[in-house]
């Protein structure tokens, strides 16, 4: 018998693999493996990052991908996959398989491996080099 990590790594990289949806009698019995460990509120979908987001993340090519690289949710080697679809987070530059950090950032805020909160996260704009412009008097 297997434990629930292992499990659920098992249906997650299944799924990902096969590139097809995860069945509702897989769901269930995962469910019933994990029992009352997950807790579905509703109320708490919105608490992760808006899809406008998770679609933005910088995606890595796969050039830039090594042999032993691999996702830290699913543990699969991103390179197993014909068709890698690599993103990383913003700042801290962990890398995951989008389809495993899309469904993270859709119930939590954070990189799922160093917990950086990536609302707290602004976009620092180098004002250094722009040239002002002189006051124009447009209003005299």
């Amino acid at each position: 018998m297997s434990t629930p990590e292992q499990a659920l790594r098992s249906l997650l990289r299944s799924a990902y693999l096969s590139n097809e949806p995860v069945s509702v009698d897989s769901i269930a019995a995962l469910q019933e493996l994990l029992g009352s460990t997950l807790e579905f509120d509703q109320d708490d979908q919105q608490k992760g990052m808006s899809e406008t987001y998770i679609d933005s993340l910088p995606r890595v090519p796969n050039s830039k991908l090594k042999a032993e690289d691999t996702c830290a949710i699913c543990q699969c080697n991103f390179l197993d996959d014909p068709y890698p679809l690599v993103a990383k987070v913003p700042r801290c530059n962990h890398k995951f398989d989008l389809e495993c950090l899309s469904i993270w950032l859709q119930n939590n805020h954070t990189c799922p491996m160093c917990r950086d909160d990536l609302r707290s996260k602004k976009v620092e704009i180098d004002t250094s080099q722009c040239e002002l412009e002189e006051d124009f008097n447009m209003y005299g």
